[in-house]
Formats: C-alpha cells, sequence, structure tokens
C-alpha cells in the first residue's frame, strides 16, 4: 500500500480505532468500578461487623476502663481468698476425723477433751471464714458481673449450712450427744460439703471466663 493509501486508510480509520479505545476504556472502567464498589462493600462489611462486635462487647461490660478494671480484680482477690479458706475448712471439718481414723487413731480418741478443742477451733475458724466471705461478696458487689456474685452466694449458702448443722451438733455434744459420728451425719455433712467445693469451682470459671474475655482501654469512659 502506497503512503497515499496508507494515510487515506487511517484517516478513514481513525474515528472506529477512537471508537474502540474509548469503549476499551469505559468496559475497563466499568469494570474497575465494579470491583471498587465490591470492595467498598466488603471493607464496609467488615467494618459493620467489627462495629457490631463493638457493641456487644460494650453492652456485656467486656470493654472497660482500666480503673473500673482496678476495682473488678481487687474484687476478685477478696473473693478468691474468702472461697480458698472456705473450702480449706470445710473440708477438714467434714474428712478430718475420718482421714484420721483411716490411719489409725489412738483408743480413747473420740473422748479425749483435746479432741473437742479441735472441733471447737476448726468451727470457730470456719465460722470466721464464712463471715469474710459474704463481706467480701457482698462489699464488692458494684464492682463485678451478677452471674459470678450470685456463685459466689451461693457457696457461701452451703457454708453455712455446714456451719449451722457442726453448731447444733457442737451443742448436742455438750448435752452428751455425739451426732458427728453418726452415719446420717456424716453423709449429710459430705453432701454439703460436695456443694461447697462445686460452688467454688463455679466461681473459679466464671473468674477465667471473665479474665478472658474482658478488654481493659485506658482512659476509656463507660
Amino acid at each position: 500500500m502506497t503512503g497515499t493509501g496508507i494515510g487515506s486508510f487511517l484517516s478513514a480509520a481513525s474515528p472506529w480505532i477512537a471508537a474502540l479505545f474509548s469503549g476499551g476504556f469505559a468496559l475497563w472502567s466499568g469494570i474497575k468500578a465494579n470491583s471498587n464498589s465490591r470492595e467498598i462493600v466488603r471493607i464496609k462489611g467488615g467494618l459493620d461487623r467489627e462495629l457490631e462486635m463493638l457493641k456487644a462487647k460494650l453492652s456485656h461490660g467486656q470493654i472497660v476502663s482500666t480503673t473500673q478494671w482496678s476495682a473488678e480484680f481487687t474484687s476478685y482477690q477478696a473473693i478468691w481468698k474468702g472461697m480458698v479458706a472456705v473450702r480449706t475448712l470445710a473440708a477438714k471439718m467434714v474428712l478430718r476425723e475420718e482421714e484420721l481414723t483411716e490411719l489409725g487413731l489412738p483408743d480413747g480418741y473420740f473422748e479425749s477433751p483435746g479432741r473437742v478443742e479441735i472441733k471447737k477451733d476448726l468451727t470457730q475458724k470456719f465460722a470466721k471464714a464464712s463471715q469474710s466471705l459474704l463481706l467480701a461478696v457482698h462489699e464488692n458487689a458494684p464492682f463485678y458481673p451478677s452471674p459470678i456474685r450470685e456463685a459466689a452466694n451461693d457457696t457461701h449458702i452451703a457454708a453455712k449450712s455446714l456451719l449451722d448443722r457442726h453448731l447444733t451438733a457442737m451443742t448436742e455434744f455438750l448435752k452428751g450427744v455425739d451426732v458427728t459420728r453418726e452415719e446420717r451425719f456424716i453423709a449429710e455433712s459430705k453432701t454439703v460439703l460436695r456443694s461447697i467445693v462445686e460452688g467454688v469451682d463455679r466461681v473459679e470459671s466464671l473468674i477465667r471466663d471473665r479474665l478472658a474475655s474482658v478488654e481493659v482501654v485506658n482512659g476509656f469512659r463507660a
């Protein structure tokens, strides 16, 4: 093709080439716009989900300020200290003499004055521990979630039941009647002890769950 022919062809084809280029650019722009729109929708959806999760955490008290968390954590320390004391002394009150019997108690132990003093001392310590737990649960009540308070309170109720049972037994013992060696008393005491242990385990589980879920934010104000 001669130069004149090529020139004529390009002149004739220019509008078609321009239209093709324009159409291709428009198509590319449309694809890009659609891709950007989908990306924007995806990002917005992710942000919306994160916002909902944040709102859920806020509504469930899972995001707290450092000041609030300090008060809450201090509450757990006080409650747990009371739980450990109650569980330890409850086990001693209920199981101590049975375990000693299995180890071989000397003859005359159950009639000895020393046994009475030991039981009185354990009962007094348990009463003090039970009272301390009650105060820890209720004095700190505004600073930690209600499910933990309810579980801790139920544990204290079980502890009080065991204390009342042994105080009554002590009164009977002073009258010359030793109900603590009766099978029924022992079985019922073990049932209450089991409730105390399960209650302590429940409180521990709830506190651990709370520790794992909470997010502390500096300067946050509820």
